[in-house]
């Protein structure tokens, strides 16, 4: 294991940062081969400031390779939240003749007003310039307009972005574009208990087979629907990850664009309580997510089974099922109440609604400083920050039925 990721309140079984300050995944997309993971990085303190962009990838969605800084603050301002693209047939024009497709990242320019800039590789990813004609959109309003995501629609043959026009109005405005580079405001929309961070994605429902857009924000509330030239016509509503009453959990993610093999995976901001003069936060776990009759399921993708082990490491994933009992487990001092009577799980002072009656399976992944908590099927998806107790054991309390445990090793391994 690498030293300077072990560090004693360092999370083990998801990304973190080296150093510094790490909040919002930005930019996550896959090219030739790997998943790249962007975010919202100060690489200089372990508090939020001077927001910069930080690179890692990944082979396999689990071990994690830092690359460091590719967007720093510059006269334009500090360099906030963003998505990317894979410009597969250089519409932009902004690729060389080298056979490799422009890679598009396109971020906030957070100075004195805010604007949305892109800043472009054309080496696969291994460096980044800003492109000269920027801002390509803006500025709109006065309230921080920010994040911009950026998908293909395929069905009309345009590019799509969705901005966030500021905590004031808490609207959303969607722009088309032929050619990435030149933007024009189509509609706008709002997604209720939404706030900044919005992603666009395409999926298929598993049972209708019918294609659905999907629209979404940093707490987990969607709409699903289409667009109608250049508005989003919802048809269904949810959410799909719940959030913790303190404040801590998961927030503020994206799916990675570009993936040949059709699958969405979806990465996020975990919020724990680890502020040292080192580092501060990390990312969720994966997950994969589904569309089941305009319900979004989400799965702890099947790529964390490589960490299992024999060895007990102090990180786990304990898998076991209940009923329409009461069942109480307590994870290292952390009460859990899995109550199938009144249809809700307990984990501290946060209330989850149950998926469904009956018999529910569970898959629970305990970090050092977090747990989280899948529903099998993919219907209740919760991460909260915790604090071990000293002396305690992994497991007290009643123990559910059918209880697994597996111990599972770091992914800086």
């Amino acid at each position: 294991m690498e030293k300077a990721y072990n560090e004693s309140d360092r999370q083990q079984l998801v990304y973190s940062a080296r150093r510094g300050w790490l909040n919002d995944p930005n930019g996550l997309c896959y090219f030739n081969g790997a998943y790249h993971l962007f975010h919202q990085h100060n690489p200089y303190s372990s508090a939020w400031e001077a927001m910069h962009w930080n690179h890692a990838v990944s082979r396999d969605l689990v071990h994690w390779q830092e690359l460091g800084t590719v967007l720093a603050p510059d006269e334009t301002g500090a360099v906030w939240s963003g998505g990317a693209v894979v410009d597969t047939h250089n519409t932009s024009g902004l690729g060389e003749n080298n056979g490799i497709p422009p890679i598009l990242l396109f971020y906030t320019a957070a100075g004195s007003v805010h604007t949305q800039g892109i800043a472009f590789s054309t080496d696969g990813g291994a460096t980044f310039r800003r492109y000269d004609g920027n801002p390509v959109i803006g500025p709109l309003t006065q309230d921080k307009e920010r994040d911009p995501a950026v998908i293909w629609d395929d069905k009309a043959g345009v590019w799509r972005l969705m901005l966030y026009l500021g905590d004031k109005s808490r609207e959303f405005a969607l722009f088309q574009s032929d050619d990435l580079l030149a933007w024009q405001e189509t509609s706008r929309l709002t997604i209720p208990g939404g706030r900044e961070c919005p992603d666009m994605l395409m999926m298929t429902d598993e049972v209708t087979g019918a294609r659905q857009v999907i629209v979404l924000e940093a707490n987990g509330n969607y709409l699903a629907g289409s667009f109608d030239g250049g508005r989003f016509v919802a048809a269904n509503s949810g959410r799909f990850f719940q959030r913790s009453e303190t404040g801590r959990g998961i927030y503020a993610g994206q799916t990675f664009k570009n993936i040949p093999d059709g699958r969405v995976i979806y990465l996020a901001w975990q919020q724990d309580f680890v502020r040292n003069k080192v580092f501060s936060q990390s990312m969720t776990m994966p997950v994969e997510l589904r569309l089941r009759q305009g319900a979004l399921l989400a799965q702890p993708v099947p790529e964390l089974k490589v960490l299992r082990c024999e060895e007990d490491t102090g990180c786990h994933e304990l898998c076991f099922a209940t009923g329409g009992e009461t069942r109480y487990l307590t994870i290292y001092g952390n009460d859990i109440a899995f109550d199938g009577m009144a249809r809700e799980v307990r984990i501290g002072a946060a209330k989850l609604r149950y998926p469904a009656a009956g018999t529910l399976h569970w898959r629970l992944f305990v970090d050092r400083n977090t747990m989280t908590l899948f529903e099998d099927e993919g219907r209740l998806w919760y991460g909260c920050a915790i604090h071990r107790w000293a002396n305690t054991p992994l497991i007290g309390y009643v123990k559910p039925q059918n209880l697994e445990i597996h111990h599972l090793r770091s992914i800086w391994q």
